[in-house]
């Protein structure tokens, strides 16, 4: 851990731990941890992994906790975290060789940059992840991945990709929120009706949405040129999802759970993953020397 990091938390009152602290249950005994920022103000609270610049947990003040952590989430240098908000980049899904799911970003430690106290009492945090020869190989452009983190009473995120390179380069990328809920077959998602979809059950097949989202089975859709806002309806309260990204992602992977070592049986019940990214159809192209930026926002 530099030097630098630390004493730009510590100037606007963030603290530095170990995930060991913060989360004693998702380690082995003698386990190294991962570094995590703790940012709290009047307003609200998050924890923010410095591997994969992940938002672990946000609370706004006097409010409940938004995100979910799998209690089979293995906290490791190198291991992808199940839960929170991983940032997947800069390819959603299978890479080009059939591994690192997701892409590589949410594997490697990102690094502080900027941190402040601002006038209205939130705090501001940056974390950037540049390219270097460990990920050449994996995908062959000069880059700069930032993430801009806003805490208040609500959650802003904005992530910048830049391509550095000479060439052109094939670009997607989700924010890929659990949120926590009492019961997910009790879930609805608001926002997408009328929206067609990448139904991936069923062998992709392009379907259009008819009322709310609900879970009965494993689900895993691909909405494509969705409405800017989506609420998240359960029996705790509704979340506001706003972003520009143009697609949603919605998943659970309901009893196929009993599958996925780091999700468990029966913990499928406790997440919705409602997920605003640019994927599939709406994948870019990063032009020499250009820039991809989106934003989203959280809110009860």
């Amino acid at each position: 851990m530099s030097d630098q990091i630390a004493q730009l938390a510590q100037a606007a009152g963030i603290r530095l731990v170990n995930s060991t602290e913060l989360y004693p249950a998702l380690h082995q005994s003698g386990d190294a941890g991962l570094p995590m920022l703790v940012v709290e103000n009047d307003l609200g609270r998050a924890v923010i992994a410095l591997q994969g610049a992940h938002l672990m947990a946000f609370q706004p003040k006097g409010e409940r906790e938004m995100f979910w952590v799998s209690p089979k989430c293995v906290l490791e240098a190198g291991k992808p975290i199940r839960g929170g908000i991983p940032l997947c980049l800069p390819w959603f899904g299978p890479g080009a060789d059939g591994t690192t799911p997701h892409g590589f970003a949410r594997l490697m430690s990102w690094d502080l940059v900027e941190a402040e106290i601002c006038e209205d009492g939130a705090t501001r945090v940056v974390l950037e992840l540049a390219g270097d020869a460990s990920t050449s190989a994996l995908w062959p452009h000069a880059f700069c991945f930032r993430l801009d983190v806003v805490v208040s009473s609500k959650l802003e995120l904005e992530l910048t990709a830049e391509n550095r390179s000479s060439e052109p380069a094939p670009f997607a990328f989700a924010f890929h929120t659990y949120f926590a809920v009492p019961n997910v077959a009790e879930a609805r998602v608001a926002g997408l009706e009328g929206v067609t979809y990448i139904d991936k059950m069923e062998n992709f097949a392009r379907k259009q949405q008819q009322g709310d989202v609900t879970i009965s089975a494993v689900t895993d859709r691909i909405y494509l040129d969705v409405p800017a806002v989506q609420t998240l309806k359960t029996a705790a309260g509704d979340v506001q999802i706003e972003s520009d990204a143009k697609c949603a992602v919605v998943w659970n992977a309901w009893t196929n759970d009993k599958n996925i070592a780091d999700l468990g049986e029966g913990n499928h019940v406790g997440y919705l993953c409602v997920e605003r990214c640019d994927v599939a159809d709406r994948a870019v192209t990063l032009a020499a020397g250009g820039t991809y930026q989106t934003w989203m926002a959280l809110s009860y």
